[in-house]
């Protein structure tokens, strides 16, 4: 059974011997002033997705894998469940015009049936919305890969912009099961095909605009307890390794639930004070004063 450390560094070397250039984890306080968290991978590549930035010229490469450390309030109230956090870890590679929808749903493929050896329960592509077509491509590679239940969905599979405005596209998910044999999304993939100008919100209530980026970004999240929880066969991501040792020191008394949000929020108490941040009564001090 592969410990979560074992798996990190299992995916980073997949996609290292893929050509991608190992990127650092940012910091929890993101360098891109319209977040007050670092919420995604990619808040650290949008530059690269827009134009604005060379990858060649800081990576040498197209090319990247990293594993990000990530902090969302957004799933507060389901923490506690088998599946949310608010601090986790993101593995993600990306490219930036380096290649396409074939080779990124390929590598995710590759990666989770052969490196893992995990089957595959389902995947799901968009079924396309107000000026974005239905991504029949991605259907089409996934059934040219033997996936049989390749499922059409709505806006839960088009994905940003994080903060107010940014790159954004439709994605396509990749679910297996847990030991309980629920299906658990482990993996988006998310093509930035376009630049909303404003945010998430106003896309949704129509009152954004879309714009074609100058290339096709590849731009993918699986996030490391999930993932620990399917390859370790357990039913929740709280018996993982990943928590063993916090739970450990719980006592009996305290109910399972109260034990999780517990462990999760003094995870992410930890990394946010150790990237700076302090309690106070605005901003990222906040988020940390209402955790504590």
């Amino acid at each position: 059974m592969l410990s979560a450390s074992e798996i990190r560094q299992k995916f980073l070397e997949f996609f290292r011997k893929e050509g991608h250039a190992i990127v650092p984890s940012s910091s929890l306080i993101p360098s891109d002033p319209s977040g007050l968290l670092t919420t995604a991978r990619m808040q650290q590549f949008k530059k690269y997705y827009t134009g604005e930035a060379d990858p060649m010229a800081d990576f040498g490469s197209k090319s990247t894998v990293s594993v990000q450390k990530c902090l969302r309030t957004s799933d507060i109230d389901e923490v506690g469940d088998d599946t949310h956090l608010t601090f986790f870890e993101m593995l993600g590679n990306f490219s930036f015009g380096g290649y396409g929808k074939e080779k990124a749903i390929g590598y995710a493929h590759t990666f989770i049936t052969e490196e893992l050896g995990l089957p595959i329960s389902f995947v799901t592509f968009y079924q396309g919305g107000p000026g974005v077509p239905r991504d029949d491509e991605s259907e089409k590679y996934w059934k040219a890969l033997g996936v049989s239940d390749v499922r059409e969905a709505g806006a839960d599979v088009f994905w940003g912009p994080t903060g107010i405005s940014g790159p954004c596209g439709p994605t396509t998910e990749i679910y297996c099961k847990n030991a309980s044999g629920e299906d658990v999304e482990i993996w988006n993939i998310v093509f930035n095909e376009y630049f909303c100008d404003s945010s998430r919100e106003k896309l949704d209530r129509g009152e954004a605009k879309l714009s074609k980026l100058p290339f096709l970004g590849i731009d993918t999240g699986m996030g490391l307890e999930r993932l620990a929880m399917v390859v370790q066969n357990k039913s929740t991501i709280f018996k993982t390794d990943v928590f063993d040792f916090i739970l450990k020191s719980f006592p009996d008394s305290l109910t399972f639930r109260t034990q999780r949000i517990l462990a999760d929020h003094m995870r992410a108490v930890c990394f946010l004070v150790s990237d700076g941040v302090i309690p106070s009564n605005k901003g990222t001090g906040y988020i940390l004063r209402r955790l504590l």
